[in-house]
Protein backbone atom coordinates (compact mmCIF):
# COMPACT_ATOMS: atom_id res chain seq x y z
CA UNK A 1 0.00 0.00 0.00
CA UNK A 2 1.35 3.50 -0.83
CA UNK A 3 1.17 6.22 1.73
CA UNK A 4 0.11 8.61 -0.49
CA UNK A 5 -3.11 6.90 -1.81
CA UNK A 6 -6.32 9.13 -1.59
CA UNK A 7 -7.94 6.49 0.00
CA UNK A 8 -5.77 6.15 2.81
CA UNK A 9 -5.37 10.12 3.26
CA UNK A 10 -9.24 10.02 3.16
CA UNK A 11 -9.31 7.29 6.02
CA UNK A 12 -6.40 9.40 8.12
CA UNK A 13 -8.01 13.09 7.65
CA UNK A 14 -11.80 11.13 8.94
CA UNK A 15 -9.78 9.39 11.67
CA UNK A 16 -7.85 12.71 12.90
CA UNK A 17 -10.77 15.12 12.57
CA UNK A 18 -13.31 12.25 14.85
CA UNK A 19 -10.54 11.66 17.31
CA UNK A 20 -10.28 15.62 17.76
CA UNK A 21 -14.04 16.21 17.74
CA UNK A 22 -14.44 13.61 20.42
CA UNK A 23 -11.92 15.18 22.62
CA UNK A 24 -14.01 18.24 21.70
CA UNK A 25 -16.74 17.33 22.87
CA UNK A 26 -16.09 15.44 26.04
CA UNK A 27 -18.28 17.05 29.01
CA UNK A 28 -16.55 20.11 30.56
CA UNK A 29 -16.82 20.53 34.26
CA UNK A 30 -18.65 24.21 35.24
CA UNK A 31 -16.74 26.06 37.37
CA UNK A 32 -18.01 26.37 40.72
CA UNK A 33 -20.22 29.67 41.10
CA UNK A 34 -18.41 32.71 42.76
CA UNK A 35 -22.04 35.20 42.94
CA UNK A 36 -24.43 35.59 44.53
CA UNK A 37 -22.13 35.99 47.50
CA UNK A 38 -23.20 36.69 51.08
CA UNK A 39 -21.70 37.39 54.63
CA UNK A 40 -20.96 39.24 57.48
CA UNK A 41 -20.02 38.55 60.61
CA UNK A 42 -20.47 36.20 63.48
CA UNK A 43 -19.69 37.62 67.45
CA UNK A 44 -20.15 37.20 71.17
CA UNK A 45 -19.49 33.11 70.95
CA UNK A 46 -16.44 31.31 73.21
CA UNK A 47 -13.69 29.72 70.84
CA UNK A 48 -15.25 26.18 71.41
CA UNK A 49 -18.78 26.88 70.16
CA UNK A 50 -19.92 27.47 66.45
CA UNK A 51 -22.82 29.01 64.80
CA UNK A 52 -24.53 26.93 62.47
CA UNK A 53 -25.87 29.12 59.38
CA UNK A 54 -28.90 28.10 57.37
CA UNK A 55 -30.21 29.48 53.88
CA UNK A 56 -33.69 28.35 53.86
CA UNK A 57 -36.78 28.78 51.73
CA UNK A 58 -39.71 30.62 53.11
CA UNK A 59 -41.42 27.54 53.49
CA UNK A 60 -38.45 26.43 56.06
CA UNK A 61 -36.95 24.14 53.96
CA UNK A 62 -32.81 24.16 53.97
CA UNK A 63 -31.31 25.27 50.80
CA UNK A 64 -27.43 25.54 52.34
CA UNK A 65 -25.81 25.69 55.98
CA UNK A 66 -22.49 25.79 57.43
CA UNK A 67 -20.47 26.26 60.73
CA UNK A 68 -18.78 29.23 61.86
CA UNK A 69 -17.16 30.48 64.77
CA UNK A 70 -16.29 34.18 65.73
CA UNK A 71 -15.42 35.74 62.87
CA UNK A 72 -16.31 36.53 59.06
CA UNK A 73 -18.19 34.20 56.77
CA UNK A 74 -19.65 34.01 53.46
CA UNK A 75 -21.73 31.76 51.67
CA UNK A 76 -22.36 32.08 47.68
CA UNK A 77 -26.08 31.08 47.36
CA UNK A 78 -28.22 30.62 43.99
CA UNK A 79 -31.59 30.51 42.85
CA UNK A 80 -32.78 27.06 43.80
CA UNK A 81 -36.29 26.70 45.05
CA UNK A 82 -36.81 30.81 44.54
CA UNK A 83 -35.32 34.39 44.73
CA UNK A 84 -36.05 34.75 48.47
CA UNK A 85 -34.18 33.11 51.20
CA UNK A 86 -34.44 33.57 54.64
CA UNK A 87 -30.74 33.28 56.50
CA UNK A 88 -30.05 32.87 60.52
CA UNK A 89 -27.32 31.71 62.72
CA UNK A 90 -28.21 29.20 65.67
CA UNK A 91 -25.90 28.06 68.23
CA UNK A 92 -27.30 25.96 71.07
CA UNK A 93 -27.44 27.94 74.54
CA UNK A 94 -27.35 30.92 72.33
CA UNK A 95 -29.78 33.62 71.06
CA UNK A 96 -28.53 35.95 68.29
CA UNK A 97 -29.52 39.07 67.16
CA UNK A 98 -31.39 40.01 64.93
CA UNK A 99 -32.90 36.85 64.77
CA UNK A 100 -33.36 36.71 61.03
CA UNK A 101 -32.09 38.20 57.35
CA UNK A 102 -34.50 37.93 54.37
CA UNK A 103 -32.68 38.52 51.40
CA UNK A 104 -33.97 38.38 47.19
CA UNK A 105 -31.14 36.89 44.84
CA UNK A 106 -31.61 39.41 41.33
CA UNK A 107 -28.98 38.21 39.36
CA UNK A 108 -25.70 37.75 40.52
CA UNK A 109 -26.06 39.94 43.77
CA UNK A 110 -28.68 39.25 46.82
CA UNK A 111 -30.11 41.88 48.67
CA UNK A 112 -31.42 42.97 51.77
CA UNK A 113 -35.03 42.51 52.26
CA UNK A 114 -36.69 45.05 54.90
CA UNK A 115 -40.14 45.52 56.00
CA UNK A 116 -41.03 43.45 52.85
CA UNK A 117 -39.64 45.40 50.23
CA UNK A 118 -36.16 44.58 48.38
CA UNK A 119 -33.26 46.91 49.00
CA UNK A 120 -30.32 48.69 47.50
CA UNK A 121 -28.24 47.30 50.37
CA UNK A 122 -26.29 43.87 49.26
CA UNK A 123 -26.41 41.05 51.79
CA UNK A 124 -22.86 41.37 53.07
CA UNK A 125 -22.94 42.26 56.58
CA UNK A 126 -25.66 39.80 57.75
CA UNK A 127 -23.83 40.18 61.06
CA UNK A 128 -25.19 37.82 64.26
CA UNK A 129 -24.21 38.44 67.68
CA UNK A 130 -24.92 36.21 70.69
CA UNK A 131 -25.96 36.51 73.85
CA UNK A 132 -26.00 33.33 76.13
CA UNK A 133 -29.47 32.00 76.80
CA UNK A 134 -30.84 32.36 80.73
CA UNK A 135 -31.50 28.53 81.35
CA UNK A 136 -34.53 27.93 84.21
Amino acid sequence: MRVSSPGFLLVTTLLAIAVAGCSCASPQKQPEPSRPLIGGQISGLPDDVLATIYVRLPSGRVVLWGERGNGPWEFVVTAAGGEDKVVTAEAEGYASEPASYAIHLSDTTAYIIENGQITTNEALHLDFHFEPVDSP
